[in-house]
């Protein structure tokens, strides 16, 4: 009994201390990145860079980045910290979350890709690969790249659901089965991508 109630209490910390520190974290976390993406987006829309398509990237890359900071952070915030989560009452507003958070979380390092090649055409010593570094090229793959992105994480407006996890107490998360298996691989093979192509890029 007495190692029982060792573990519940310790849980009960445990639980109490993640409230707390989404409740003084969550909202420093969403005004430090909130104040970077602003800052980011004023200088790079500046007269003498807008017209640089790595500018146009880092635009797009801030634009993401702060989308994802609202879809994601404050969700987690409202959710741990104040008991506030709509998600999941309403599953349309679930899947839709869902869904940005897949989203933005894709988009933000696939634009940061983008202007990582945009460098590499431009210090290319090839004439034709330095050609490519232009603001049309550049707009017609971020929009081909968002349109793609979209797509593929359209999965998350069907496959996710409000699951029930104990008495009052849901969660608004993924299908069980084959497209949850897929979600955690998928999620896996991107992180792993991503920085490998980094690495790539920046050598």
């Amino acid at each position: 009994m007495a190692l029982a109630s060792s573990a519940s209490e310790t849980i009960a910390a445990m639980k109490a201390a993640q409230k707390y520190l989404y409740q003084c974290g969550g909202p420093i976390l969403m005004l430090i990145g909130t104040i970077g993406c602003m800052l980011n987006l004023i200088v790079f829309t500046q007269k003498a860079l807008r017209k640089n398509p790595c500018s146009i990237y880092f635009i797009a890359y801030n634009v993401a980045n702060f989308l994802y900071i609202y879809s994601s952070l404050l969700a987690l915030t409202l959710s741990v910290g104040y008991s506030i989560d709509v998600s999941i009452y309403n599953l349309i507003i679930c899947r839709l979350r869902l869904y940005t958070v897949s989203l933005f979380n894709t988009l933000s390092p696939f634009y940061l890709i983008l202007a990582s090649v945009d460098r590499i055409f431009v210090t290319s010593s090839n004439a034709l690969t330095r050609q490519r570094s232009t603001r049309r090229f550049a707009y017609l793959c971020i929009l081909i790249g968002t349109l793609f992105w979209a797509l593929f994480h359209s999965h998350a407006l069907i496959a996710s659901n409000i699951r029930q996890l104990a008495p009052n107490a849901f969660l608004c998360y993924f299908q069980q089965g084959i497209h949850l298996v897929f979600v955690s691989y998928y999620a896996v093979i991107k992180e792993t991508s991503t920085l490998l192509l980094m690495i790539i890029c920046g050598l």
